[in-house]
């Protein structure tokens, strides 16, 4: 069965320039930031594919491109078999509209103040024409915002009037409005309490099952991609260098930096495991290193490294871009 989601080498280049005349009046070149470059990946129907990586490495762009928020300077995104840069008839990218949905990180900003709770979840309804009357309306939103955890009656009140967990439900409730196929979260729990956490995730997989969502999860939180994923891909800066299904990537990760970010988990299990102190940081995404980009901060770093930027290649379920792996020096 084809996956419902393919995004095939994926990428996007962001002009950070000054005006031309500064440029040329004082002799300085284009300055380009790389965001993301030749990433692929499928998510099959009802799977959680989840992005990890530090903060800076590409994955919110790679989420508002799923989603056509922003356009791929390189590759594409394929919906069930449409791809979103060639929908050019209007008829063709509303259908895709109404399969993709997007939960934001902040649910104090990605709803409007000044609308009610109501007229936010039936901001869809309305727009893809999915509801005759205003009771028929009503009715949805109330069924809506019930689904979420939340009372009916309470789509008279404003956003400000909602605590942090609640909003997020909202935006939940918002974004299943149009009887989506596939949802983007971004970061959906970071911006919450730890206890509030748990209830949205907890909710987020029992609407997969009822509806039998597909959702790309974007998180630097492991534990939360744990908890929801059933297969990861790991960036960084801009690149994917590992993707295996969860259970073997949490038991056996196989890139370096992958283990480094693990090494980063605290031990509550008191296992007595080594682990290896994180080192630097994520380098400047105008200036990359040459070859493989995760070479400054790896132990297993060598010459070819320093040269020659690895690939993408099989190891058993997942696919790892390490030379250092490819040689057997892991």
């Amino acid at each position: 069965m084809r996956a419902l989601v393919e995004v095939e080498g994926l990428g996007r280049v962001f002009d950070i320039s000054r005006p031309w005349l500064s440029r040329a009046l004082s002799g300085e070149p284009r300055r380009l930031l790389v965001a993301a470059e030749n990433v692929s990946f499928a998510i099959g129907r009802q799977e959680t594919f989840g992005l990890v990586g530090e903060s800076g490495s590409g994955k919110s762009t790679v989420a508002k491109m799923a989603v056509g928020l922003i356009p791929p300077s390189a590759g594409q995104v394929i919906i069930d078999g449409v791809s979103m840069t060639d929908s050019a008839r209007s008829s063709t990218r509303d259908k895709l509209r109404r399969k993709i949905q997007m939960v934001f990180q902040d649910p104090y900003a990605s709803l409007n103040p000044r609308w009610r709770a109501g007229d936010i979840v039936a901001e869809p309804l309305r727009a893809f024409g999915l509801v005759s009357g205003n009771a028929e309306l009503r009715g949805r939103v109330g069924d809506l915002l019930e689904l979420v955890g939340l009372d009916a009656d309470d789509d008279h009140k404003y956003p400000h009037e909602f605590s942090g967990g609640q909003r997020q439900r909202i935006a939940i409730a918002r974004a299943l409005a149009p009887q989506p196929e596939f949802i983007v979260c971004d970061e959906p729990t970071s911006a919450l309490d730890v206890s509030v956490q748990a209830q949205i995730l907890n909710l987020m997989r029992d609407l997969q099952d009822r509806f039998g969502l597909t959702y790309l999860l974007i998180s630097h939180n492991l534990a939360v991609v744990r908890h929801m994923a059933t297969r990861i891909g790991v960036m960084y800066l801009g690149r994917l260098v590992e993707v295996a299904p969860a259970k073997a990537l949490f038991r056996h990760p196989l890139h370096p930096y992958t283990r480094m970010l693990l090494d980063a988990v605290p031990d509550i299990s008191m296992s007595g495991r080594k682990k290896k102190q994180v080192v630097g940081e994520i380098p400047n995404p105008i200036n990359p290193p040459k070859g493989c980009a995760f070479h400054p901060r790896c132990p297993f770093a060598f010459d070819r490294c320093r040269v020659e930027r690895p690939r993408l290649l099989p190891f058993g379920d997942a696919s790892v871009a390490c030379h250092a792996l490819e040689e057997g020096r892991l």
